[in-house]
Formats: structure tokens, sequence, C-alpha cells
């Protein structure tokens, strides 16, 4: 029997979370991969949230039987979610497409001149791959094949900080890893893999 100690693999500590655009392909899994991060997001301190829903149970029964006579499952949907407070134009085009960001806006109010950027809402389908960093980078958590929607909120835990929250899931299919343990500087082991950030 192996003892807690032996079992203990530990991701924690988080620091960063990373995003790129591109998506992983992890076809062949004896080439080494290549992870090249496009922004270091700015997230509300505990506003990620990942998790996988409670599975489906179906429970088949018989007369006669006070249990089950067969049971089936359906596995729950991977939640992730989490919060960027900013309205920087590279994270607006990243939620909403670069057409949806208008540039070189010039407002008068009064004697007041403003300028500024528009945005528009429509819905746009944010893929690519999220890898959280630990707090000493020795060891990432990265997602593959994640699909998120952004929605603007005021948040008011901070008098009013404009806001993005973002929800989605990760779209599995069924062969490939969804999620990758890394450990820099491993080659072998549980914890083990190779990137470059």
């Amino acid at each position: 029997m192996k003892t807690k100690k032996q079992l203990k693999d530990v991701f924690s500590g988080l620091s960063a979370l990373w995003y790129q655009a591109t998506e992983l392909d992890l076809s062949d899994l004896t080439k080494a991969l290549a992870i090249s991060p496009d922004y270091d997001l700015p997230v509300k301190v505990d506003s990620i949230n990942l998790e996988q829903g409670d599975p489906t149970i179906d429970h088949y029964k018989v007369i006669g039987l006070p249990g089950d006579w067969v049971t089936s499952s359906e596995a729950g949907d991977i939640e992730l979610s989490f919060r960027i407070p900013t309205k920087h134009t590279d994270v607006l085009e990243m939620a909403y497409g670069e057409g949806a960001v208008k540039k070189g806006l010039n407002v008068t109010v009064g004697e007041d001149a403003y300028t500024g950027t528009g945005l528009v809402l429509q819905q746009k389908k944010i893929d690519g791959t999220f890898i959280f960093v630990n707090e000493n980078k020795t060891k990432l958590l990265v997602l593959t094949n994640v699909t998120l929607w952004a929605k603007p909120v005021l948040d008011q835990d901070a008098k009013g900080v404009f806001a993005l929250d973002f929800n989605g899931s990760i779209e599995s299919d069924g062969v490939n890893p969804d999620i990758l343990f890394l450990e820099k500087g491993s080659a072998e082991g549980s914890g083990s893999g190779e990137a470059n950030a």
C-alpha cells in the first residue's frame, strides 16, 4: 500500500493565468510541446473557478428489489470562470473580436473633450489554452481545448470597477489530454512534462 506521503503531488499557490490563443496539438505526445502565451491576464483574486459538475446518475430498478438493477451515468460538465478587471483594447478584442472594438472616438461633454474606444457587444467564442502558474513558476496546470464567452460587469466589490467575466468549458475529444500537469526540469513521473513558456 502506498502511503499518503508517497501519493502527495500537489499543484498549489496560483500566481498567474496565462492565455494562448492557439490550441496545443496533442495528437503526438512523443513530441515536445511549445507553449507561447499571448497574455498574462490580470485576474481578480478569488474569482477563478475550475470544477467538474456532478455526474448524472440513471437508476434502473426492477420490482421486488430495493436497490438498483443496473446503474449508468453521464459525466458532469467542466466549468471554468474568472473575472478580468480591465478595459484594455487587447482584452476587449480577445473577448469580442477585433471588429467589435471601435477606436479613435472623440466626444465632447459641455466644454470637456474625451477620447476613447467603443465596444460592440457581439457574442464571440473564445478558444485556446489557459495556463495556471504556481507561485515559484516550477509547475504549470494547462487546460487545453477551452471554450469561453465573455460578459461585461461592473464589479461593486471595488466601488464599480469595469470588468469582464469569462465563463465556459472544455471541449474534450475523449482521446487527447484535456489537462496537463507540467513540472519544470522533470522528465519522468506523474507530474512530468515539458514546456517552453
